[in-house]
């Protein structure tokens, strides 16, 4: 396939699982507010396309067994888009071999959008966040949306419309500027409003030093600037166009984001922030947020140009 063809393309992952049921429905419904197609992947765990045999028909070529799977999918998305109106939507099935987590990541490449479902057909299948999805979250070079199909998520309120919602956490750091672009496009996309959040703890004092070491007053106001600096530095003086609702508000990054994330479409964050090592590609805020957020969750890499 053409790489010019596929660089934007809605990358999601498919298992048959039910995670990966809900990662497809919500990539139709994103593709067709970017007007990109899906490009549904499913990775068989051979170097190579396996010789299948079956009692009736014998033994499949690898070309045959590529062109039942293919059909599979294509009968999968063409389900989905059905109950999701997304009938016209474009999908192309693609099969890959390999460790599922690297050969979704290569698919996505820098450029497209990755999409899985939080869990899939692991071992673990009692567990919030899956192996590939947190690895997928972790290395690609794509923003990741994880999807979680269980009893406490929801579905998107209105996709495209005033009382959509995106929200995302900023905090000054690199990631966080890129997932405030991020952030800014998808409500854009959906004409909705965009819910800055910077969530702020008092780390001076306590453990780190007498409680009165800083007021409550001078954290609040660097609290605000950081806030008002990270709108300022990724606008640069334009306006976002879109409605924006910003705050500042006291408590750990992880627990106020999923708070403020309740009946919203999105919740974008960076890959890493201040806290913890830089090193990290995945900090603890974002890893917390992809395993324990009420709505679908992006985690976006920063980029050279962030610093």
């Amino acid at each position: 396939m053409d790489e010019a063809v596929r660089q934007h393309d809605v990358v999601v992952g498919a298992d048959g699982s039910v995670g990966a049921r809900a990662a497809l429905a919500w990539g139709l419904r994103e593709a067709r507010l970017r007007d990109r197609r899906v490009r549904l992947v499913t990775v068989v765990l051979e170097a190579r396309p396996p010789q299948v045999h079956d009692a009736v028909t014998g033994r499949f070529t690898g070309a045959e067994f590529e062109d039942v799977v293919r059909s599979r999918l294509a009968a999968e998305a063409a389900a989905v888009a059905g109950a999701e109106g997304c009938k016209n939507a474009p999908v192309h099935p693609d099969i890959r071999y390999g460790q599922p987590a690297q050969q979704l990541v290569d698919a996505a490449g820098p450029d497209g959008l990755l999409v899985v479902g939080s869990r899939g057909r692991g071992p673990l299948r009692g567990a919030l966040l899956g192996s590939v999805s947190q690895q997928c979250a972790q290395y690609a070079r794509a923003p990741v949306v994880v999807v979680r199909d269980d009893e406490s998520t929801h579905g998107a309120v209105l996709w495209q419309g005033a009382s959509s919602r995106v929200v995302v956490g900023v905090d000054g750091s690199p990631g966080s500027a890129a997932a405030l672009r991020f952030a800014t496009a998808e409500a854009r996309l959906r004409r909705g409003q965009l819910h800055v959040v910077h969530a702020w703890i008092d780390t001076l004092s306590g453990y780190g030093g007498p409680s009165w070491a800083v007021p409550g007053t001078r954290l609040r106001e660097r609290a605000e600037a950081t806030l008002r600096q990270s709108m300022q530095d990724t606008w640069q003086g334009n306006g976002p166009g879109v409605q924006v609702r910003a705050e500042t508000v006291e408590g750990a990054d992880w627990d106020i984001l999923t708070e403020r994330a309740g009946a919203a479409d999105l919740l974008v964050v960076g890959s890493r922030g201040r806290t913890g090592w830089s090193s990290l590609l995945l900090g603890s805020v974002s890893l917390r947020c992809i395993t324990f957020a009420p709505c679908p969750v992006a985690v976006v890499r920063p980029t050279r140009a962030d610093g």
